[in-house]
């Protein structure tokens, strides 16, 4: 009897003492996930995914083997363009790891870019069916990394891949969000690559371009964010927007030879969406004075303009091999191929002889 007595004394203590102390574990607990040192628990749908055998090894303490084991199937996935099955990896896997940048970063990439150009070239799609595809997966990719980016609120590289992501002019956009990410990641980290990036998307908006050019203004205050062509030729085109002269064109491009080599490639740009201000009167002027050939001229055509045919050679460009349809270049990608080249290595020659 005594010893039934002192072994419900000890277990009464025993059990006093975890309520007691429950509130000061939930709060180390929350404070170590705030901290990155402790993930957080493992949600009930992730554990019904991972079946019974992966469950109990990572509760056991070993979420980052099933997770790397989950990313080897997912590559398999991606092998075998099953998105489906993909997606559904990369959520077990953030689950999991949520704190791990890469994984956020690859499974976003696989929806929102791989699955998006899959379907642009799938066979024996309509097109409504294609599109709707696309969009979706490009859906699921950016919400998948805006999970992230809201799970990983000091990480400013998710913000940036968010930004990079939705400001792509080769798939859909949102620019005012990127603006908001690259604004974000900025704000958090400091980092001069993002401030580049915060400029290069606000200039693309052209309702806020008084804006674009304040925040210009300010980036290159940063010495060393002049060394680059971007920021070179923006400032030069807002500048010439905002009808200022506060830095000459060899201020801004290194010199006037340097100019001619630099704005026809920001020229072509401009299918992005970027200001233009000023820049074609330039190149004209460049252009006059180094005495460049006519068929070296970027401003031949508008960069859009569309060709069926090689406009030197006047040769048909072959047909796409998956739809069979008629293929087209544009001046922009036909120039940039293999004049442009030619055109530079006019240029230095020009300078070689003064």
């Amino acid at each position: 009897m005594k010893l039934f007595c002192n072994l419900s004394v000890v277990l009464a203590a025993v059990i006093l003492t975890g309520f007691l102390r429950r509130p000061f574990d939930d709060r180390l607990a929350e404070d170590m996930q705030e901290r990155n040192l402790l993930p957080p628990p493992i949600a009930l749908d992730t554990r019904e995914e991972l079946g019974q055998t992966a469950l109990a090894i990572a509760l056991g303490g070993l979420r980052p083997l099933v997770a790397a084991m989950t990313n080897i199937q997912a590559h398999g996935h991606w092998e075998e363009q099953d998105w489906h099955e993909l997606e559904q990896s990369y959520k077990t896997i953030v689950a999991l790891q949520p704190r791990i940048r890469y994984y956020w970063d690859a499974g976003s990439w696989h929806l929102y870019s791989n699955a998006y150009a899959d379907y642009a070239d799938r066979p024996g799609l309509s097109e409504g069916r294609r599109k709707r595809k696309q969009q979706e997966f490009f859906e699921k990719g950016i919400a998948f990394l805006e999970r992230g980016v809201e799970q990983n609120p000091r990480d400013w590289r998710l913000c940036h891949l968010l930004g990079n992501a939705l400001s792509a002019n080769w798939r859909p956009q949102n620019l005012e969000r990127a603006v908001e990410c690259f604004e974000r990641g900025h704000a958090e980290s400091g980092a001069a690559q993002l401030q580049r990036n915060h400029v290069y998307c606000l200039s693309r908006i052209p309702e806020r371009k008084t804006e674009a050019w304040e925040a210009c203004r300010r980036m290159w205050d940063k010495e060393g964010n002049r060394r680059y062509n971007t920021p070179q030729t923006i400032f030069f085109a807002l500048q010439s927007w905002a009808g200022e002269t506060t830095y000459s064109m060899e201020e801004i491009l290194g010199s006037r030879m340097a100019a001619a080599q630099k704005l026809p490639d920001y020229w072509f740009r401009q299918v992005e969406g970027f200001p233009m201000d000023g820049v074609a009167e330039t190149i004209n002027q460049l252009c006059e004075e180094f005495e460049v050939p006519s068929h070296l001229d970027p401003l031949t055509f508008p960069p859009g303009k569309t060709f069926d045919h090689d406009p030197y050679t006047r040769k048909p460009y072959p047909l796409h091999p998956v739809t069979g349809e008629p293929r087209t270049k544009t001046w922009r990608s036909i120039w940039m191929n293999r004049p442009r080249d030619t055109y530079r290595t006019y240029l230095r020659s020009v300078q070689a002889k003064r």
